[in-house]
Formats: C-alpha cells, sequence, structure tokens
C-alpha cells in the first residue's frame, strides 16, 4: 500500500489530528477539488505554452557599413543595434525558437547580443560568424508535413534538394534572383532587409499558399500567384 504525507491540524478542544491526503482525496470536497483541477488542466490558458520558430539572417550586429551597403533606414550604427534589439524582442517569446541564419555579429562580443535577444538561439555559420555556441553548417527543418534545408548561402544546398530553402547571404542586393520568396527556386530569404528587420515566423510562411506563390518582394509585399487556366467548356 502506498504511504502518503500527512496533513496535521489542531481539531476542536486544541488536540492534533492527523488525516492522509488519500483520504481527503476520497472525502466529497476532495473529490470536487480533483474534478475541478482535472477540468482546469485542459484549459488553453493553463496549458504550458509550446514555443514558435522563427527565421532571421544577416543582422550584422556592431557593422557600421552595412548600413550603406544594404540601404538600411538608420543614421547610426547605435540605432540600428538598437532597434534590431527591439524588433526582435517585440515579437519572440522566451520559449520561442530563432533560427539565425548567418552574419550575427561582425565585431565585439556576440555574447552581448544572445544575451540581450529573447528566445532560444539556433546559428547556421555565416561567412562572418565565428565563436558563437552549438553553430553549424545547416540544418533540415520538418514541420506539419514540409520540409525546409536551412542554410546561410543558397549556393551551398546540394543539387539533389528539391524541397524549400530558407536561406540569408543575399541580403537585398540580389532580388531579381532572391526577393524575400521566390516561387520558382523554392526559396525563402530572411536576410533582415526582407523581413522588415525582425524575425519571421514560421507559422506564417505556412499560412502562405506557398505552391501558388511565384514571387513576393518583401515581407511586406503582396505575394504574385499563379495564373490557373479557366476550366475547359465543352460544347
Amino acid at each position: 500500500m502506498a504511504t502518503y504525507p500527512t496533513d496535521t491540524h489542531a481539531g476542536q478542544g486544541g488536540r492534533g489530528g492527523s488525516r492522509t491526503v488519500a483520504g481527503w482525496h476520497q472525502s466529497l470536497p476532495g473529490r470536487w477539488v480533483h474534478h475541478v483541477l482535472s477540468a482546469l488542466k485542459g484549459l488553453p490558458f493553463l496549458r504550458r505554452p509550446e514555443g514558435r520558430i522563427f527565421f532571421i539572417a544577416d543582422l550584422h550586429f556592431n557593422h557600421a557599413r552595412i548600413i550603406h551597403y544594404c540601404r538600411r533606414p538608420y543614421r547610426s550604427l547605435a540605432e540600428m543595434n538598437r532597434d534590431l534589439v527591439r524588433r526582435w524582442n517585440s515579437i519572440v517569446g522566451p520559449l520561442d525558437i530563432v533560427y539565425c541564419l548567418g552574419d550575427f555579429c561582425m565585431r565585439g562580443d556576440p555574447g552581448h547580443w544572445i544575451q540581450s535577444l529573447a528566445g532560444r538561439k539556433v546559428f547556421i555559420r555565416g561567412n562572418h560568424d565565428s565563436h558563437l555556441p552549438g553553430m553549424r553548417h545547416h540544418s533540415v527543418l520538418s514541420y506539419r508535413g514540409r520540409t525546409f534545408y536551412l542554410t546561410h548561402d543558397p549556393a551551398d544546398v546540394p543539387g539533389s534538394w528539391e524541397g524549400w530553402v530558407i536561406h540569408g547571404h543575399t541580403h537585398n542586393n540580389s532580388m531579381d534572383i532572391y526577393p524575400f520568396i521566390n516561387g520558382g527556386r523554392r526559396t525563402i530569404n530572411v536576410s533582415c532587409e526582407c523581413t522588415g528587420y525582425a524575425p519571421v515566423s514560421l507559422d506564417f510562411l505556412l499560412s502562405l499558399p506557398l505552391e501558388s506563390v511565384t514571387r513576393m518582394e518583401t515581407i511586406a509585399s503582396v505575394p504574385q500567384k499563379k495564373i490557373s487556366s479557366p476550366p475547359a467548356r465543352y460544347f
């Protein structure tokens, strides 16, 4: 027989008494409380939230020249650094996972920025990265029936890969080939210039009709879709 902790309390006349927790659960009020707690566990607001998945690339913390190279809307390095942190933390929670697809920080200690940004980070190596925890060359992510190849440079994707690719590296400097979404190439460019300087969620990507999108310039653009032929009419 299992042993339960006891609850010692003072009864009438000041005499101490004890009852087992098991016995209390078997009483009418105990059974009612147990029933209520069991029901509450099923409510969405009491469930432990699952982390969402985000992507971003080419933040280039501490890189002043990137403002000019990629026409970023900032007047100074300090303004850029502050705004990138603010935008990230405005949408990413502590349980969320953010895949950083390369070129996270250019100068100084990346640990400062890692600590400043919310969520759990997974680092994909870019051509300017070093000393990032757990950094890997690429990753393959499967989610809700889709599989994505995550890499910094889209040129590094194996020729045998037939699925969608999520990448960085190209910034906003090859938008004819690598806009935010290129449906023909099945590429999604999450360089921060294409995502509004904030991580983009996987749920947002899957809310788009990816198989029918031919092109989407940036995350703020209206997706262009394939033109379907009208059904044939027979007389």
